[in-house]
C-alpha cells in the first residue's frame, strides 16, 4: 500500500494569541468572514478568502497572474469539522477532479485563518514587542506592536478587541517596508448557507488530512501509481538571509530518504513550484539533491523578498508515473534584501589556443535573448504524449553559451553548451513524454555565457504546457 504526504502552504510569519494584560481572554467567534490581501504563501503573493459558520469553514486561495505564473491559481476548500471531512476543488483547472477525504483537526491550517490560527503562536512576539499606539486598519480597531529580530523590524496591528493580527509589515535595516499580511472586509454577519456548501461529485480519497498535512493511502482499487519505492523522509537545509545586488541566484540543498530501490520524482518550491526532476536509488537510503533559483524584486512590492522554500518528493512506478500526493520537507524561511541591480563582472579572456573562435568568450559577452517553444502547445487526449521543446538563444558577443531545459514534468531535463557568434542565433532542443496530467504546467529554458560562475548574465523564460491527459 502506497503512503505519501502533502503539506499545505506555510506562512512566512504568523502571529497569534493575545496577551491577557492587553486583551481579556474571550471565546473566539464562530461566525465571520474576511479577506487576506496579501496573504502569506510559499507560492508568492496571494489572496485568501475565509467564511466560517460554526462547524463549517470555506477557504478560497487565489494566486493572481504574476512573474512565473501565466494563469491564475484558484483553490476552493470546504472543511466540515462535525463530519470530519475536507473537500478540495481546483477552480482554475476544471480537469482536476474534486476530492473528499477525512479531516481530523478542529480548525483549518494556521496560515489560512488568522482568527482560529492565531492561538498559541504569538506569545514570544508579545513578550518582546513594544506597544506603540492605537490605530484602525480597514475599519478594524487595533493596537500597533513592534519588535526587532534578525535585524528585521516586525510591526503588527492586533485587533482590539479580538487579539488576532490584522496586518503585518517587515522592514529590513535601511530598507523599504513590505506588507506580509492584511485583513480586509472583516464581518461577523452570517452569510447564506450556499457560501459553505461543499462541491458535488467529489472523488473519495482514502487516508487522513490534518491541519499539518495529508496522509493518503492508495489500495489496489485506486488508479494512482504504485511506486517501486516509498519516500520516508524529506529535509531542506536552512538558507541564510541575503543582502546585495539582485537578481541573485540562491542554491537550495535537501535530502530524500527511501525504503528501497527505485526512482523518485522531486520538486523545489519558493514562490512557485519549480519543474520537477528525477533521481534513482539503487538501495534504501538517503541522497542529497540541490537546485538553484533566481530571485529579483517584484514591481510594486519593494526591494525585500520574503522566501519560504520547500522540497517535495514521491516515488515513481515502473512506467515513470507518480502520485499527486507528495512527502514534504520542513520549510526554509529567509529574507532577500536587494540593494542594487546586479552588474555582470567583466569576463576574463582566456589565453589564445587552437580552438574555434566562437568558443573564446568576449569581454562582457552575455545572452541577450532566450525563447522557448513547446510542441504541442496544447493537448487534451490520451497519454503518453510526446512533447518537444525548442530553445533559442542569442548573445551580444561570440563565445560558448551554456543552456538548461528545466522540464522534469515531461522528463526532458537537459543541459549542455553551444557556440554562438556575435549576431548568430543558436537553437537547441529536448524531448520527453507526458504520461499523466502534470502537477506543474510549466517548463523553463535558461541560457548564459560561460564561465558558468557568472550566472548573473543568464536569461530564462517559462512556457506553459497546457496538457491534460484524459486517461
Amino acid at each position: 500500500m502506497h503512503r505519501s504526504q502533502i503539506h499545505f502552504f506555510a506562512a512566512f510569519i504568523v502571529l497569534g494569541t493575545s496577551n491577557p494584560s492587553l486583551w481579556p481572554q474571550t471565546a473566539a467567534p464562530q461566525v465571520y468572514s474576511f479577506t487576506q490581501d496579501p496573504a502569506p504563501s510559499l507560492m508568492g503573493p496571494s489572496i485568501v478568502k475565509v467564511v466560517r459558520d460554526g462547524p463549517k469553514e470555506a477557504i478560497d486561495q487565489i494566486l493572481p497572474v504574476g512573474p512565473g505564473r501565466d494563469k491564475e491559481f484558484h483553490n476552493h476548500i470546504v472543511y466540515d469539522f462535525q463530519a470530519h471531512k475536507i473537500y478540495t476543488k481546483l477552480i482554475s483547472d476544471p480537469s482536476v477532479p474534486c476530492t473528499v477525504m477525512t479531516y481530523t483537526s478542529p480548525a483549518v491550517p494556521d496560515e489560512f485563518d488568522v482568527i482560529t490560527g492565531s492561538a498559541g503562536s504569538m506569545k514570544d512576539f508579545l513578550a518582546h514587542a513594544t506597544l506603540l499606539r492605537a490605530e484602525t486598519v480597514n475599519g478594524i480597531p487595533a493596537k500597533v506592536m513592534e519588535m526587532s529580530a534578525d535585524q528585521m523590524r516586525i510591526t503588527a496591528w492586533i485587533a482590539d478587541p479580538g487579539g488576532f493580527p490584522v496586518k503585518e509589515v517587515m522592514t529590513p535595516p535601511g530598507g523599504t517596508a513590505t506588507s506580509m499580511l492584511e485583513v480586509k472586509q472583516l464581518s461577523f454577519a452570517r452569510l447564506p448557507a450556499s457560501a459553505l456548501a461543499p462541491p458535488t461529485g467529489c472523488k473519495v480519497v482514502q487516508g487522513k488530512a490534518t491541519a499539518k498535512g495529508v496522509h493518503a493511502e492508495f489500495g489496489a482499487g485506486e488508479t494512482a501509481a504504485k511506486p517501486t519505492t516509498n519516500v520516508t523522509a524529506v529535509t531542506l537545509a536552512s538558507v541564510p538571509n541575503y543582502t546585495g545586488p539582485c537578481p541573485v541566484n540562491i542554491k537550495f540543498t535537501g535530502t530524500i530518504t527511501t525504503d528501497g530501490p527505485g526512482k523518485v520524482f522531486y520538486q523545489f518550491g519558493a514562490g512557485q513550484m519549480e519543474p520537477g526532476e528525477n533521481i534513482a536509488f539503487t538501495t534504501a537510503g538517503t541522497k542529497t539533491v540541490s537546485h538553484v533559483m533566481t530571485f529579483k524584486p517584484t514591481p510594486g512590492f519593494g526591494n525585500q523578498i520574503g522566501v519560504g522554500a520547500i522540497l517535495e518528493a514521491v516515488g515513481e512506478d515502473a512506467s515513470g508515473n507518480h502520485d499527486a500526493f507528495m512527502q514534504g520537507s520542513n520549510n526554509a524561511n529567509f529574507m532577500i534584501t536587494c540593494t542594487a541591480s546586479a552588474t555582470p563582472a567583466p569576463a576574463k579572456v582566456p589565453t589564445p589556443r587552437p580552438t574555434p573562435q566562437s568558443s573564446v568568450l568576449a569581454p562582457n559577452a552575455r545572452v541577450t535573448l532566450v525563447a522557448l517553444n513547446v510542441s504541442p502547445s496544447n493537448y487534451s487526449g490520451a497519454c503518453p504524449v510526446t512533447v518537444k521543446l525548442v530553445g533559442t538563444l542569442k548573445a551580444d558577443g561570440p563565445g560558448t553559451a551554456y543552456f538548461q531545459f528545466q522540464a522534469g514534468a515531461v522528463g526532458a531535463n537537459r543541459e549542455g553548451t553551444v557556440d554562438v557568434g556575435t549576431s548568430d542565433t543558436a537553437t537547441v532542443a529536448s524531448e520527453g513524454q507526458v504520461r499523466r496530467t502534470p502537477m506543474v504546467q510549466s517548463v523553463r529554458f535558461l541560457a548564459g555565457m560561460e564561465p558558468r560562475g557568472h550566472q548573473e548574465n543568464a536569461k530564462w523564460t517559462d512556457a506553459q504546457l497546457d496538457i491534460h491527459c484524459t486517461n
